[in-house]
This record gives C-alpha cells, structure tokens and sequence, in this order.
C-alpha cells in the first residue's frame, strides 16, 4: 500500500513514545458541579495531555472526534497559518531538528498531527471510532496518515458535511462542504447504534419501527424460481380473484435459455410479478388454493422458512418477520419490532457555524467559529451507548462536551467526556464557560433562562512530568499516581479508578500480580520505608499464588529465591523510564 513522506516523518513518528508523562492538577475554582461524574477539561498542550491522560483512559474510549486546524493558510488558530507559532517552532526545533528550515506548512502541520492521531489511535476500545474533520487543503495528507495509523482497512467512510456556505461568497464555485473522515479501532467491532440522519423527515417510512416492501427482485444476481404457495398464505385483502398468466410455459422457457429474467423478456410477455402459473383465489384474507408464482426473488429462503413454519411469523435477528399477499398478489414483506437505522455519507441540517456562534453569544461567549451543536451530537450518538466515554483533544469551544451533556440528558445516561484545550483563554473564557453555563443553566442575553444540563465537570492542568532532568521520579508524585503509570506501562491498560487502600498490591493482569513499593506504602516495614524488596518487606506483601511483578527501588533477595517465588524485579526509576521511553 502507497504511504505518505514528508521532511520530518522519521523524526515524529516514534515522537508519541518519547513525550514525557505529565500529572494532572485539579483546579476546584475552574470545576463546576461534582467532580466524580467523570467529565473532564484539561488545559494544556494536548499532546502533552494526551499522553498524560493515557494511563487512565488508555483503550476506554468508545468515540473520538476532533476538528484539528485545516491549514488553509487563513487560520487565527494557536497553531497559525503555517503551523508556525512559537510553540510548534519550539517543539518542531526540538524534535525536527535542522529539517525545520526546510519544511513547508504542510510537512509542518504532518509533523504536528501524527504525534497525535498516534496517541488517539491508543485511547480507543477496539470497538472505538474517530471521527475526524478536515477541509481541502490537507484531506489528501490526512487519509494517507490515517491509513498508515489506523490501517486502510478500517476506514468506514469519509463524510460530507454540507455546511451550507456563505451567500456573500465571491469565488467562481461556492464551497458548501467540509469532510469528516471516520476510522475505527477495529472495524470488524465495530457496531453502529439506532440512529436516522437528522435530515430524513418525521413522516418518512425509514423512522417506522417496521419495514415493509416487495421481495420481487429480477435480475442476473437473481434467477428465477417457483415457489409454492400453501393454502392459508395470508393476504392483505379479504377477497382476491387473478388469472394464471396465459403463456406461462413458453415465458419460463425464454427465461431459462436466457438464466434471469430481462426487461426485454418482460416486455415481450407482458409480465407482471410474480407470475402466476395458477390462479390466486384469496377468501377470508387466506388463499383457499395453492397457487405457484415464478419470479426473481429477494429473500427467498425466508419466505420458504416462513411457509414451513405453518405462515406463522418468523423470529428474525429480534424482529418478527413474516410474509404476504398484496391486493394485488404481489408477495411482500413486514419486518416489525425493528430500531430504525439509516446514516447517509452525506451529512444535512445540523446547523451552521453562524448559529452556533450566536447560541454563544446569548451566553455571553464570542467564539468565531464553533462546530454546530448538532452535528457533534449527531456524531456521538452514532457509537456512543450510555455509559462511553468520548474524547476531543482539539476542544475550542467545547461543543463535544455541550452535546455528551445533551445526549446523557434525551436518554437518561451517563456518557462521560474527555476534552484537551492548549489555549488558556479559549480553554478557560470560552470552553469552560459554556461547559458551566450549560451545567449549572443561564440566562440569555435576551433574559431567556436555559435549564441546567448535566452534573459537572474537573477541571485540570498538566502538572510536572513524571521524571525530572535528572531521570528520577519527581518528588510530588503520589503513590496513586505511579501506580496507574506502573501499571499502564507493564500491562497496557488502565488500572481501575479505585485502588486498594495503603497496599502495594495494585493490580492483577494475565495472571500475574503487579507490586509497587514507593512513597513507604509499607510505613515502618523494611529499609526506606518498604521501597527495597528486602526478606521482610516480601513477607509483608499481600499474598499472591502465581507470578509477580515488584517494582522498588533496589532489591536485596537473591536471584535464585526470586526464581523460586515467581518474582521479576524491576528498578525505580530506571526501568520505569526505560519503558516510558
């Protein structure tokens, strides 16, 4: 498969790796609400963020969506225009390095996106989804990347958002569109929810909970065949009298020298479907006689299925199925109990930037360019069940975290949102803004007054890293905290929100038990407070029967005993960083 180079690829695709692993510092003050609904704002450079974010929500997210910059050239964004502002120059110099000269914006913004997506692609479940938007301008560079993160086979489609345009547009062709490409974790895990595009009409056969058509279907992929059917085939009508088809023999000849019936053939026997070979007398709403039809059919398997089950309804994949005779004597389908699904490749009427510019305003918000409210809504709702979680990493305006809110408030759930803003301002006077206005409800600027929606939200920012310049653990770092990079880093997953109290036990995964000794989790026990694994602090250790793990910072059991016990030892900080690297 064709990948994509640009000047700086070798430099930044491992980059993800190499960030180093930040804290999380809780802000009361900025928080709204309850802080353990799991919602939660981060301010911070969001690759810094999403690395930081990895040990605790690593492979947990079900929905993804992000509106990184489009790299027009005319952007206002913290990344500017040629992905070009102090702190991509600092960060591109630092890992780019003397290529940086060279690069042109796009192999700029290539530098600044894989880093990234790399990281997203880790937080998704393997049922997950991301969705991503992007303009012209880079939507070529983006599949390319995307194909080579996520794999070109999980790319489920590449959206077209009509967003209507703008009518004061001088160009020679006026653009109305934008793309959302949209990839899965794994796309064979993929499940899609119960949802109809915003733009089909109320009355539309597609949002009845039941589907009803012909299975009448002539074609090459369809050869015809006769089916009979029994007395007691049920009818739409009470009463039906029709003729068998007058030159029956020589027409299903035809269609035998040809393999499939053809409009030709159609025509020149005057032939409606299905034909009859004999005649359909209907009473009382049942045929009274068996009656033979002969036509390309769809589902044919089904409806015999449905005659050998005495025309009783079938049960089909949790919907009941079953078969009948239209007025006139078309065979038909009614599938009911059904959820009604239907997504377009085309997305319509969910709303303008301009609209959703002025819904901030009247919160007292100024934000040029918000991404309409419902369209993110209609985005998660498509994967997103009712206790996921959704992550956005490029936040601006908090519209992901506005419509997590919406959805948890139309059905009852408890989805929880992720959201990363590297812009203080934007991050704290417009995107956790919103997030309290609509939590807590407010008026308007009109004095309309908007009821509250949703329980709160934590507000964050990136703490020190992990390890200082000197490669040790920093002093402020909590027990709790190096237990979940620990545990991350020698297992791939997350440890669960609660850990066990004043244990260095923090977790069992495949079969083998992960130990932690720092901070003295042991108090008095042992040598430096129980962070050497010495004979005593071994005994002190919550018993496990199979393999473990012990992280410490020294060990003074010989390696013979450590073989005989199942332990592997692993040194703080060096073999923690070693990993982290």
């Amino acid at each position: 498969m064709p990948t994509l180079n640009w000047i700086g690829r070798k430099a930044v695709e491992n980059h993800h790796r190499h960030v180093p692993f930040h804290l999380l510092n809780a802000v009361p003050d900025l928080s709204v609400g309850d802080p353990g609904t799991g919602n939660l704002l981060v301010e911070g450079d969001n690759l810094l963020g999403l690395k930081a974010l990895l040990p605790y929500y690593a492979g947990q997210v079900k929905c993804i969506y992000i509106d990184p910059p489009y790299n027009t050239g005319n952007e206002g964004w913290i990344y500017n225009d040629n992905v070009n502002s102090p702190e991509m120059r600092d960060w591109l110099g630092k890992v780019v390095g003397k290529e940086l000269e060279d690069l042109t914006r796009h192999d700029k913004w290539l530098c600044m996106i894989y880093p990234r997506l790399a990281l997203l692609r880790q937080m998704l479940r393997d049922d997950g989804a991301i969705f991503i938007s992007i303009g012209r301008d880079e939507l070529a560079n983006l599949i390319a990347l995307c194909d080579d993160i996520f794999s070109r086979d999980n790319l489920v489609e590449i959206l077209v958002w009509n967003t209507h345009g703008h009518t004061e547009n001088q160009e020679d062709i006026t653009g109305v569109h934008e793309y959302i490409l949209h990839y899965a974790k794994k796309k064979s895990e993929l499940r899609i929810r119960p949802v109809v595009d915003p733009s089909i009409a109320a009355d539309s056969k597609i949002r009845r909970s039941f589907a009803e058509n012909s299975i009448t279907k002539n074609g090459p992929k369809n050869p015809a065949s006769v089916i009979q059917l029994p007395v007691g085939f049920p009818c739409e009508v009470d009463s039906l009298d029709l003729d068998p088809m007058p030159d029956f023999d020589r027409f299903k000849m035809a269609i035998d020298e040809q393999g499939y019936i053809t409009r030709e053939l159609t025509r020149r026997f005057s032939a409606v479907y299905p034909v009859r070979q004999d005649r359909m007398i209907v009473r009382g709403g049942r045929l009274i006689e068996g009656c033979r039809v002969f036509a390309g059919w769809m589902s044919a398997d089904k409806l015999r299925e449905f005659i050998a089950n005495n025309c009783e309804p079938l049960d089909d994949d949790g919907t009941l199925l079953r078969f009948f005779l239209s007025k006139n004597g078309v065979v038909y389908y009614r599938r009911e109990g059904r959820e009604s699904h239907y997504v377009q490749s085309v997305i319509r009427d969910v709303g303008t930037t301009e609209t959703n510019r002025y819904m901030l305003e009247a919160m007292g918000i100024d934000f040029t360019y918000p991404k309409p409210l419902d369209l993110i809504y209609y985005i998660c709702s498509l994967y997103a069940d009712s206790s996921d979680i959704v992550m956005d990493s490029f936040c601006g305006s908090a519209t992901t975290g506005h419509a997590v809110l919406r959805l948890n408030q139309e059905d009852g759930g408890n989805r929880r949102f992720i959201l990363v803003e590297m812009d203080s301002n934007i991050c704290r006077n417009v995107a956790a803004r919103r997030l309290r206005s609509v939590c807590a409800g407010y008026s308007r600027t009109d004095g309309t007054e908007i009821t509250s929606v949703g329980d709160g939200f934590q507000f964050a920012t990136l703490g020190e890293p992990l390890f200082d310049e000197r490669g040790r653990i920093c002093s402020t770092v909590r027990f709790p905290d190096l237990a979940r990079h620990v545990y991350f880093m020698e297992t791939g997953e997350t440890l669960p929100q609660s850990l066990p109290k004043n244990s260095p036990l923090i977790g069992v995964c495949r079969g083998t038990a992960i130990y932690l000794l720092y901070n003295g989790i042991l108090r008095d026990r042992g040598v430096n407070g129980g962070n050497v694994l010495t004979t005593s602090v071994l005994s002190a250790l919550p018993n496990y029967e199979g393999s473990k793990v012990i992280y410490g910072t020294a060990c003074h059991i010989g390696s013979e005993r450590l073989r005989r016990e199942g332990i592997v030892f692993k040194q703080l900080p060096y073999k923690l960083r070693a990993e982290a690297l």
